[in-house]
């Protein structure tokens, strides 16, 4: 694949991730109630102070995938990240679930969904010019 159908594809690829960034995991556990949160299975925790914080934090995920999608050649640093973000964030998922066990669905929509945007951003990352 040539660095321009690389950019392409990466770039759709960042547009989805800030959508299930923002949709699934940002907006939801940060500001949603929580009888929103029973729609994906999810309580919400006494003190909901942690998956709040949680929720914030993935909104400003969103606007560096932002930036990365504007630019990413300069940005490559971002997409680097992604992709040890993702690869962490499905590990942990695996190691919960051999060790304690995931019933919940959206959990595991979640690890392949981190398992595929690590893959993606690996696989696309732009070379340094």
């Amino acid at each position: 694949m040539n660095e321009e159908s690389k950019l392409t594809w990466l770039k759709r690829v960042l547009i989805f991730k800030m959508l299930v960034v923002l949709l699934m995991w940002g907006l939801p556990t940060w500001i949603a109630p929580e009888s929103v949160l029973k729609l994906f299975g999810e309580t919400l925790p006494d003190p909901p102070f942690y998956m709040r914080i949680f929720g914030a934090t993935q909104i400003g995920l969103v606007y560096l995938y932002w930036l990365a999608y504007h630019n990413p050649v300069k940005n490559r640093d971002m997409i680097r990240y992604a992709v040890v973000d993702n690869t962490v964030a499905f590990l942990t998922i695996m190691g919960y679930a051999f060790t304690v066990g995931i019933t919940n669905p959206t959990v595991w929509v979640s690890a392949g969904l981190v398992l595929f945007f690590a893959i993606a951003f690996y696989m696309l990352t732009p070379n340094a010019t």
